[in-house]
């Protein structure tokens, strides 16, 4: 039997890659499985669920702690519309789990999924407060961070921009012309493979930062949907929540280095509609 890794947030749109990915390579995955529909996912991605819930103690611990590798990707959820003081009330939570994990570890080499918008200086976006509440929490000589930008697959954020362009529920947020960072579920897994064993802080996005409206239109073209107007930012954080608006309506922060010997293999421009095909309704 090969390495074994564990996993938290494994039925996730990147948690779903990642466990793809592990297993691809031949690793032996253990996950953690918070309900019964997520152990049967699990089960069926050939993933071995560990139940249990975060931060609560458990049999999960054992599990973290004798893994060779570790990958924290769960965090509190959050129903839309995502508003700052639902981002502020999830710090606690969050950082409760990732300290949970990394405690767990006891400073063997443990790598977070964290937010690109969660900039390296200054004060991040609302939306990534938790996510940066997250990363102070798990610090320590093994953490690897790896910060991700909007993330394209089947399901996630630009999974229900999909669903509701075809819908006709979704507008641009303000003029359109800001510059967003993207990257593919399953480049960023690789990404998170990429920095098992490499302790730091990390971005893994594509080089090619498109406007807003940009992507909007080609996911439009590609579903035949028509092109959405524009909703100012206020009226936007009225439906969407001002932390969800204000990350739509924000230009791609400054990223740093990449993962050790990472590069993505999937470019938005040919390859964000085709993983966007298979987006449907969130459950719930």
């Amino acid at each position: 039997m090969g390495a074994t890794a564990f996993v938290t947030g494994g039925t996730g749109l990147v948690g779903r890659a990642l466990v793809a990915l592990l297993r691809q390579e031949g690793w032996r995955v253990e996950a953690l499985a918070r309900t019964p529909a997520a152990a049967e996912a699990l089960r069926a991605a050939g993933a071995e669920p560990v139940g249990g819930e975060l931060p609560g103690p458990g049999a999960w611990e054992e599990r973290a702690a004798a893994a060779d590798a570790a990958f924290h990707l769960a965090a509190p959820r959050i129903r839309p519309p995502v508003r700052v003081r639902r981002i502020r009330a999830a710090c606690g939570p969050a950082a409760e789990m990732a300290g949970a994990v990394a405690r767990a570890r006891a400073g063997r080499p443990l790598v977070l999924a964290s937010s690109a918008h969660a900039a390296a200086d200054g004060a991040p976006l609302p939306v990534a407060l938790a996510a940066r509440a997250a990363e102070a929490a798990a610090a320590g000589p093994g953490l690897a961070v790896v910060r991700l930008p909007f993330v394209y697959g089947p399901g996630g954020l630009l999974g229900d921009v999909a669903i509701g362009l075809d819908r006709r529920r979704f507008r641009i947020v303000g003029p359109g012309d800001n510059r967003w960072a993207l990257v593919s579920d399953t480049d960023a897994a690789r990404a998170l493979l990429a920095a098992h064993g490499a302790p730091g802080t990390w971005w893994a996005e594509e080089p090619d930062h498109p406007t807003e409206a940009e992507v909007v239109h080609v996911i439009c073209a590609g579903r035949g949907a028509r092109r959405p107007d524009h909703l100012p930012p206020r009226m936007a954080a009225a439906v969407l929540g001002g932390a969800l608006a204000g990350a739509l309506a924000a230009d791609a922060t400054p990223a740093g280095p990449a993962p050790p010997g990472w590069s993505p293999e999937l470019a938005w421009r040919e390859d964000l509609v085709e993983r966007l095909s298979r987006a449907r309704p969130r459950e719930g």
